[in-house]
């Protein structure tokens, strides 16, 4: 079992250097997904394992001990994550491939394909490290390929669109390299272990104050960049509506969790809450999250255009994890992985739907959506049940999670009313663009009075990955107590 880390990160890079071998995509395809399947598997086996035993594991990698070696920690939550990633993964792929086909041109569908295990890899990779400047180079890694994946349609607009996703992601990075920088200089620690000893030492000394809360100011800027919290979404929207419905339903559901991975990681094994709430971060993360619920929702409200719509949605959401670790608390932390689940199944499943329509119509706007359900009725249900579970209805995964949420602030101090007050107005606020884009896709067009007919989907693939996605959305929100329990679990651990 210690070694099942080691491999979930070592056979997606084995397998893509092989993918060029390929002569057709189809069969690239095939391979990565059969090699996602088996991580899943793995992980699943891996979960088990440690919610028995109760522990974590750690992976020494080389013949160097720490602090100079690297190593790989796994714990109920990181298995937890791997696994929900993994599945994702395979069912984005699985439900864009029709639409990858698409898009693109039959020669570059195995390059798209070890690009996508590349990003896997990289996803795998910043859950189990257990060392900061390696999670530094796998953040890079799937900041490049995210970039790349945003142009691999190949349109003007997707290449300005990952222009800019790129010059953002440069600026987090900086500031993220600049916060190790400081952070190393102080401690000479970069596994996670080392450098919270040290950092709890220097805190109790009082020695090395400033440095520390710049390193730790440094580092959340430089995520909060990269995962698109307001003010620092401008790149999102464009990257999202102007990719392949694959690589959206990626960069939005695994992506942008990563990098917060890394900010809870940061946040819990080296800095410590106490340090972050005494420093004001909790407080600066809070106030991020709070604006940003409210702020991209607004902005999601003004939009004509599907993807665009979506991709604001998806920034408001990522605001729902940075109030929760803005609270500080154990509680808050757990609804911040609740929120990491419950979006990362929900928003593939409402881009898929969105995509399965757009390629029914050919239209991209809501005015050229019309009654686009009624002719494509799996990726309207998805669609419908996805914006539904966002706006927080009951038995549905985004209700679970603001639920949890909400059960968070109802432990916190003065963050309480706010929190509670800004849970109750982005709900409303998601309803105000979600309910009238379900009332949209499902309304008649024009003169149209044929009934909706439930028949045999064009693409069997894409119909399955929505399905099962729908599933996963169902089950987040009907099993809410065994879910919760196996988070507070993994976060005493993490």
């Amino acid at each position: 079992m210690e070694n099942i880390p080691f491999f979930s990160i070592m056979l997606p890079i084995l397998s893509a250097v092989v993918i060029p071998f390929f002569s057709k995509g189809t069969w690239a395809f095939q391979w990565i997904r059969g090699v996602q399947l088996a991580v899943a598997a793995a992980s699943a086996a891996l979960l088990a394992f440690l919610c028995r035993a109760g522990t974590y594991v750690t992976y020494q990698l080389g013949h160097v001990p720490a602090p100079w070696g690297n190593q790989l920690r796994a714990g109920p939550l990181e298995a937890v994550l791997a696994l929900s990633f993994s599945l994702v993964m395979v069912l984005c792929l699985t439900g864009g491939w029709s639409d990858l086909k698409r898009d693109m041109p039959a020669h570059r569908l195995g390059s798209f394909c070890l690009l996508m295990q590349l990003l896997y890899a990289a996803l795998l990779a910043i859950v189990y490290t257990d060392d900061l400047f390696t999670a530094y180079v796998f953040v890079e890694i799937l900041a490049v390929t995210a970039c790349v994946a945003v142009a691999a349609k190949e349109s003007g607009r997707s290449v300005v669109s990952a222009i800019r996703y790129l010059i953002f992601s440069c600026l987090g990075s900086g500031l993220i390299l600049l916060g190790i920088a400081l952070l190393y200089s102080i401690t000479g620690h970069l596994l996670f272990s080392g450098l919270g000893e040290t950092v709890a030492e220097l805190q109790a000394s009082g020695a090395y104050q400033l440095p520390l809360v710049v390193s730790a100011l440094l580092m959340t800027l430089g995520l909060s960049v990269k995962s698109a919290q307001v003010p620092f979404h401008a790149w999102l929207p464009d990257a999202h509506a102007s990719a392949t419905t694959a690589a959206s339903g990626v960069l939005s559901g695994l992506v942008l969790k990563g990098y917060l991975v890394i900010l809870m990681k940061l946040m819990t094994r080296v800095f410590g809450r106490e340090l972050m709430v005494s420093s004001h971060l909790c407080d600066l993360m809070f106030f991020l999250g709070l604006g940003g619920m409210l702020f991209a929702s607004v902005s999601a409200l003004r939009q004509e255009e599907v993807k665009r719509m979506i991709a604001y949605s998806s920034s408001a959401q990522i605001s729902y994890i940075f109030l929760a670790l803005g609270l500080g608390s154990t509680y808050g932390m757990t609804a911040a992985c609740f929120q990491i689940l419950a979006h990362a199944f929900t928003k593939p499943m409402i881009f898929l739907g969105a995509g399965a329509m757009i390629a029914e119509t050919g239209g991209h706007y809501w005015g050229e959506l019309r009654g686009a359900a009624r002719k494509m009725p799996m990726g309207g249900l998805t669609f419908t049940v996805g914006g539904l579970s966002l706006c927080g209805i009951p038995l549905l995964a985004g209700f679970s999670a603001k639920f949890c949420l909400a059960g968070a602030a109802l432990q916190a101090g003065w963050q309480m009313t706010p929190a509670l007050f800004g849970l109750a107005a982005s709900s409303v606020l998601n309803a105000m663009y979600y309910i009238p884009a379900i009332l949209v896709i499902w309304g008649r067009h024009g003169s149209d009075t044929s009934p909706i007919r439930f028949t045999r989907p064009a693409h069997p693939q894409r119909a399955a990955a929505l399905a099962l996605l729908l599933a996963a959305n169902l089950l987040l929100g009907t099993a809410f107590g065994p879910i919760r329990t196996l988070l507070e679990q993994g976060v005493a651990l993490f």
